[in-house]
């Protein structure tokens, strides 16, 4: 089974070099791994991934729909929203990996370092916080980011910044091109019509012969994960 990611790697890399006795030798600092940018995943498996953002909603009727469907999904939930309730996110799906997604839905580009590294990093801890086994995966809220957002991911130990080929709002479904194909990360919302959404999905994939899949699988294959648990 060839995998392959698509991403776009950042190559900047921050050494340092120390003067130490002998003029000749030097110490350099290991350099901090920028995260990975994936907008969909290169597999000859007939999946895609489920993304769900924000959790200002949490529709009972969605529940119902994941909790029937057994979809694996992965979660970028704003703090605040899973602090009302995280045993209701992490009891979705087959298995719901939760991310972070900035503090308060700040969107990222060219703003500063430290304002970006505060927005990532702060939502990252206080995610982990409330999640056990959370997933060091971020997605910048309207998906722009920088090269100043990799390295301020990169501080705090993100090693995956996810985007998506496929967005669905309710009986809306776009997509940078075509149908859904295989690889496609597709995202939807924590939002009143998610239930709605959710059936679209899963009509459409039904028609194409696909099968949503865990997402942290294919970023990291060999990799297994038990379902994150409420702290």
């Amino acid at each position: 089974m060839k995998r392959q990611l698509i991403t776009v790697i950042s190559a900047m890399m921050i050494v340092t070099s120390i003067s130490l006795t002998a003029p000749q030798h030097f110490a350099t600092a290991s350099p901090t791994p920028m995260p990975r940018v994936t907008f969909r995943i290169q597999t000859e498996d007939p999946v895609v991934f489920i993304t769900i953002d924000d959790g200002s909603d949490m529709p009972a009727d969605a529940q119902a729909v994941l909790e029937r469907l057994q979809w694996p999904i992965t979660s970028f939930v704003l703090p605040n929203y899973l602090r009302a309730d995280p045993q209701w996110f992490t009891s979705l799906g087959s298995v719901n990996d939760i991310g972070s997604h900035t503090i308060r839905h700040t969107v990222l580009k060219r703003k500063s370092l430290a304002v970006q590294t505060e927005a990532i990093c702060g939502g990252h801890s206080q995610v982990a916080s409330l999640v056990q086994d959370s997933v060091p995966y971020f997605r910048p809220p309207t998906g722009l980011y920088d090269s100043t957002t990799l390295r301020a991911a990169a501080s705090c130990g993100i090693t995956d910044i996810l985007l998506w080929r496929v967005s669905v709002n309710g009986r809306t479904i776009t997509t940078w091109g075509g149908d859904i194909r295989a690889g496609d990360i597709i995202l939807i919302h924590y939002v009143g019509s998610l239930a709605k959404s959710l059936r679209r999905v899963e009509k459409e994939l039904k028609r194409l012969h696909l099968q949503p899949a865990r997402l942290s699988e294919y970023l990291h294959p060999g990799t297994k994960k038990a379902a994150p648990q409420r702290r």
